[in-house]
């Protein structure tokens, strides 16, 4: 009798416990049951990769998946391309682009870097359960460090603010105070010929939004692919502009942003990352390069760029044991996580210019390294651990003899 009461009491217990938990979390529950499927995508991979040098096995087998460029400034000959003509999603890569575009203006005085713009106008371009954290964390951060006083920031914080947050309200803001610019001008400038162009993340991500296409995936890329680069551009600019200009559009929108995010999986979600601004490893390697060396640009704009990237991790213990200059920046989202950055090293004073990609990478996978930073540590150390850099430049070795048997 005893024991029944017992198993009755824990039973009990135990579905209330249920019911409250779940009922407390039931969003997350309810995601976690539509994406079993995708958390299972790539899982048999995550034991083989707890190291490094099983990430390099990784990449050695999914060229489709990864993209590579390491270049040595005084030592050329030991540069790393590794599918490095690809073209693959940028998401928050772009912001480099920004970045440039607004250091070439303030030097040559159109734009004043000690502006003042309003915290609530960058608000306006927040997406409802868009990186609504990593904006809120942002403009935390920025009043912790006296950056926002009576509810403004000066544009030259707003960048410092930007290579710390990749804020994509921020990133908006910035792009559309930009306008009109000559963005292709810009890329020509530079010999960038497989780079596009940044757009604003909002209408992007309005334009792969199930309530804005009212198409699967799959179709909606298809569509896409078949019209011009240029009419892409147009309808997302078009879509960024009403969203933050149409009150109706707005009211409509944001609900539908609050009752189901983008209302796709996280499969969808990770395949619409097609339709985002491309470029390749090389390029922008290549263009963080002559950014570093002066190229094709002033020595102000230059420093005052490289600054920017500098800024979060100017203070890092772990970065000043291995580099005495280092400077980076990274994005994060679904299926997708790339770098770009650059580094001298302490030991031998060489600087390296690196960009690495992976996307489309299954979803199972894709949380593993994420919850690991694990793109973050294999870019830095590709700096300056020898053993994973002759790693690299064997599979970079073999997938360039694989090319020219096919070729």
């Amino acid at each position: 009798m005893r024991i029944l009461k017992f198993i009755s009491a824990f039973v009990g217990t135990a579905l209330v416990l249920g019911v409250v938990v779940i009922g407390l979390n039931w969003t997350a529950f309810n995601t976690f049951l539509e994406n079993r499927e995708a958390f299972m995508e790539g899982s048999d991979w995550v034991p083989k990769t707890e190291s490094l040098r099983g990430l390099t096995e990784y990449i050695e087998q999914n060229p489709q998946n990864v993209s590579v460029a390491s270049i040595v400034l005084e030592h050329p000959d030991s540069t790393i391309f590794y599918e490095a003509d690809t073209p693959r999603t940028m998401g928050a890569l772009s912001n480099i682009f920004l970045m440039t575009a607004y250091a070439i203006e303030m030097e040559s005085g159109d734009l004043n870097p000690e502006e003042l713009i309003s915290v609530n106008d960058i608000d306006k371009y927040v997406l409802p359960q868009i990186d609504n954290s990593v904006h809120a964390d942002a403009i935390t951060f920025a009043e912790e460090k006296g950056w926002v006083q009576n509810g403004e920031i000066s544009v030259q914080d707003a960048f410092v603010l930007l290579s710390h947050f990749n804020d994509p309200a921020l990133s908006d803001y910035l792009w559309w105070k930009l306008e009109p610019f000559d963005w292709d001008g810009l890329m020509d400038q530079f010999g960038l010929e497989s780079t596009d162009t940044p757009l604003p993340f909002s209408g992007i991500y309005l334009t792969i939004s199930e309530s804005v296409s009212n198409q699967f995936i799959d179709e909606l890329i298809s569509d896409w692919d078949e019209r011009s680069k240029s009419e892409f551009r147009d309808y997302v600019i078009q879509q960024s502009n009403e969203f933050t200009t149409d009150s109706t559009i707005r009211e409509e929108l944001t609900k539908e942003f609050e009752d189901d995010r983008l209302g796709r999986s996280f499969m969808e979600e990770r395949d619409a990352m097609e339709l985002f601004p491309k470029a390749t490893a090389r390029d922008l390697t290549t263009f963080l390069e002559q950014i570093y060396t002066q190229e094709n640009i002033s020595s102000r704009a230059s420093e005052r760029i490289l600054n920017w990237l500098r800024s979060p991790y100017s203070d890092r213990s772990e970065i000043q044991r291995d580099f005495t200059d280092y400077g980076a920046l990274f994005d994060n989202r679904m299926g997708l996580l790339n770098g770009v950055d650059f580094g001298t090293l302490v030991y031998t004073g060489e600087t390296k210019f690196q960009a690495i990609i992976f996307d489309n990478l299954p979803i199972g996978f894709w949380f593993h390294m994420s919850g690991n930073h694990m793109h973050q540590d294999f870019q830095q150390r590709l700096i300056y651990d020898p053993a994973l850099i002759d790693l690299m430049e064997q599979v970079s070795l073999s997938d360039n003899q694989e090319r020219s048997e096919i070729n």
